[in-house]
């Protein structure tokens, strides 16, 4: 009955994967460019190193980058959690992709 009632449109959305294209260091900006002193760059297309685009927390993390730097704030931004290193993360991720 829903299947009967439902209309799909496929769309194409070209830039959505963009943030996942191959790069090289450089190819994006840093939240805080050199010489910027009342300007950041916020979001999924500046570099923060370690981290993975696509996630909240990148975009947070980029904002407290740009906040902590424009105004000289001495706070240590929370590290990037490596699940691959954790070992029980890394076992329950198999298990799950394993059955």
């Amino acid at each position: 009955q829903l299947l009967a009632t439902s209309t799909a449109i496929p769309v194409m959305m070209p830039y959505i994967t963009s943030e996942f294209a191959c790069r090289e260091a450089g190819d994006r900006p840093a939240v805080l460019p050199k010489g910027a002193l009342n300007y950041a760059l916020l979001g999924q297309y500046v570099e923060i190193p370690e981290d993975v685009v696509f996630t909240v927390e990148y975009s947070v993390r980029s904002a407290m980058h740009a906040v902590y730097g424009l105004l000289g704030i001495e706070r240590p931004i929370p590290p990037v959690y490596h699940a691959i290193a954790d070992p029980v993360a890394a076992l329950a991720a198999m298990k799950t992709l394993l059955g």
